[in-house]
């Protein structure tokens, strides 16, 4: 009884050593010349990085690799020391005591000994490497590819085998479509020697959208990684991929990487000096991303004033920081001032600001290197005395030049710039805002006349751009100032209406600045609209008398405002006598000649030398600040034509006046 159970007992505990010794550790074995005394090295690859685990020598015609450990699931080979690989092999996701052993086939390998992934693989390697030779067309090729790449995705679904076949079959256009072919949460892919290749391949098709578009996918992409190791691999490639990035302003993509998933905490940076770099490069570029409002500058000019940052005025501002001794500033600066001097493409402002300490070296650099006599270029030169406005940090003034480009609303638009790239930015610019402008007016220009059509067309082009802010606002900046622009009243209350509703309405996404210039564009077309009765006025005539608008009962008035001193006011005056003359009896029209100016004997003068019999009037007490606050008078002189005392045109030349009483005729 005794012998039978000592016999069960030491057949269990063999069985169980036997079992246990099957489940742990790996055996990787390769058949090799008897004569070959060669080493050899097992490797494998952490997020595409190659790391060495293993190293024998070949004995007897075989190199053993074994270890207790078991090995991770992922991509291995077998090399020479020279590196020469010799075969690949895959551990599966189950790989508890694994083992796989090769011997020689012809040119290449066979699996002896293992499972049945590793038999295609092996069989696609073969084929790689040696047996295209035997084929005779690229369709035999491709026909070959696809044979394994099927025989994977039949017999080992979601394995390695099957990721890369299936992605070396077909090579995607769009990051959508690799996102939905690319397993990239899982966490099979991170001991691979292809991941980091497709992730860049991924992040090289995003990179062509907008800063807000790329964001919403790499967070995507991070967020849904099998594991917290994943995740933190695939957040620094995007952070690495888009810190020195190849389009311009893209590290804002990188920033936002660093701070919603490093900074934060919900991610670990691997290592504390990384940590410190990755916030510095956050702290100095976080202010003043593609984008952004420009962060404010106060500095102060030659003459001890301080020059608003924001108050500078042009189509485009540059803002340029640069030293006098600096090597790169005495290639660039020559260069720009050369630029701006020949800019023919509309007014720019240059904010140059001098990055050294000394005031007196700044000066007599200006006057020696910054001579600027473009009549339409506003170029400012400031300095900070003691480095109180923190430029640096504000606009990654790590060294000089550094150049950046603000558009009207002094919004980024290029940053990191030297005058090469400046010079194609804003032809860029300029030519799709040209092209933008041609559109716009395609667009709207056919349905002028129709109020109902171009608001429509509006809304339209909101529901279009809406959901990417920075084409919402660049296109809605272009087409508020190209219908503004048009002489049509109703493609005009159209801009009136985009204004109203989507800038003024919408304040959170614009620039103040830019906000409040259209809020007083709005206000001064409201004055007096079309079709509305006109302001009243209180006036007295020469002699003092009081009379207002409402006082004379003629079907027709003329409007004319002028001032005595004006050149152009002294060539439309007679030419509009004429016209007066012309029509006064065929319309029942009178003429308002109402002076602007507010000296009295100077009016006086100037009617002595007027042939014409009409209301010469000005503003009661002599001070037109009333008529400014009713009228919108942008140019002077301006005319408006009523009936009824209802606006029927208004802001007309002498021209446009005389067509309009032509018509009315008519």
């Amino acid at each position: 009884m005794f012998r039978e159970k000592s016999i069960t007992a030491i057949i269990i505990f063999f069985l169980s050593f036997c079992g246990t010794a099957s489940a742990k550790g790996y055996r990787v074995t390769l058949a090799t010349d008897k004569a070959d005394t060669s080493s050899y090295v097992l490797g494998g690859w952490k997020w595409g990085n190659r790391i060495y685990l293993d190293t024998v020598r070949a004995s007897r015609g075989k190199v053993m690799f074994r270890g207790k450990g078991e090995l991770e699931c992922g991509q291995y080979s077998i090399n020479g020391l020279s590196g020469n690989k010799l075969v690949e092999f895959i551990v599966p996701r189950e790989n508890h005591g694994f083992s796989i052993a090769f011997e020689r086939d012809g040119k290449g390998f066979a699996v002896k000994r293992g499972n049945r992934e590793n038999e295609i693989f092996t069989g696609f390697q073969n084929f790689v490497d040696y047996g295209w030779e035997k084929l005779e067309s690229r369709e035999q090729f491709a026909g070959q590819l696809k044979d394994f790449a099927d025989m994977a995705a039949r017999e080992c679904p979601g394995s390695i085998t099957d990721i890369i076949l299936k992605n070396t079959l077909s090579i995607p256009e769009s990051a959508e479509e690799m996102s939905g072919q690319f397993p990239f949460n899982d966490t099979i892919i991170l001991n691979t020697r292809f991941v980091e290749d497709k992730v860049e391949q991924y992040l090289k098709l995003l990179q062509y959208n907008h800063n807000d578009t790329i964001i919403k996918h790499v967070d995507k992409l991070i967020s849904q990684g099998g594991n917290t190791v994943l995740r933190n691999r695939l957040a620094g490639s995007v952070y690495e991929f888009f810190r020195d990035p190849e389009i311009m302003g893209q590290e804002g993509v990188a920033v936002h990487v660093a701070q919603e998933w490093f900074l934060s905490g919900r991610l670990e940076w691997p290592d504390p000096q990384g940590k410190f770099m990755l916030k510095t490069f956050v702290e100095f570029n976080r202010h003043s991303l593609i984008g952004m409002d420009a962060p404010e500058l106060e500095l102060v000019d030659t003459l001890g004033n301080k020059v608003s940052l924001r108050e500078m005025e042009g189509e485009y501002t540059i803002v340029y920081f640069y030293s006098d001794d600096c090597p790169s500033c005495r290639r660039e600066t020559p260069e720009l001032v050369d630029f701006v001097n020949n800019y023919e493409d509309g007014a720019l402002a240059v904010y140059a600001v001098y990055a050294n300490a000394g005031e007196q070296r700044w000066k007599e650099y200006i006057n020696q290197e910054l001579y600027i006599y473009h009549p339409f270029m506003n170029w400012v030169n400031v300095y900070d005395p003691d480095f109180s406005s923190g430029f640096q940090m504000l606009y990654n003034v790590v060294s000089t030049p550094q150049m950046f480009l603000l558009d009207k609303e002094k919004k980024i638009i290029g940053r990191g710039l030297n005058v090469k790239a400046l010079k194609e930015l804003l032809e860029e610019k300029n030519r799709q805002r040209d092209e933008l402008r041609e559109f716009i007016g395609a667009f709207f220009v056919p349905v002028a006349g129709d109020s109902a059509k171009i608001r429509e067309g509006i809304d339209l082009f909101y529901s279009r751009t809406s959901s990417d802010e920075g084409m919402f606002r660049e296109f809605f900046r272009e087409i508020y100032y190209t219908l503004a622009q048009q002489e049509d009243y109703t493609l005009q209350e159209g801009a009136i209406y985009l204004a109203e509703k989507y800038i003024a309405g919408m304040p959170q996404i614009w620039n103040g600045k830019f906000v409040e210039e259209v809020a007083a564009d709005v206000r001064k077309f409201n004055m007096n609209r079309l079709g509305e009765s006109a302001a009243d006025l209180e006036l007295e005539d020469v002699a003092g008398s009081p009379i207002n608008l409402s006082d004379v009962t003629t079907d027709y008035k003329v409007l004319y405002f002028y001032r005595p001193n004006c050149g152009i006011c002294a060539q439309t005056t007679p030419q509009l006598a004429r016209i007066y003359n012309e029509y006064r009896e065929k319309l029942d029209l009178s003429l308002f000649a109402i002076n602007l100016g507010k000296g009295y004997a100077e009016w006086i003068g100037y009617l002595q030398g007027i042939d014409a019999d009409w209301e010469n009037v000005r503003a009661a007490g002599g001070d037109p600040a009333e008529i400014y606050r009713k009228y919108s008078l942008e140019n002077i002189p301006t005319i408006y034509l009523l009936k009824d005392n209802v606006v029927v045109a208004k802001d007309i030349d002498i021209t446009q006046l005389e067509e309009t009483l032509k018509f009315i005729i008519q």
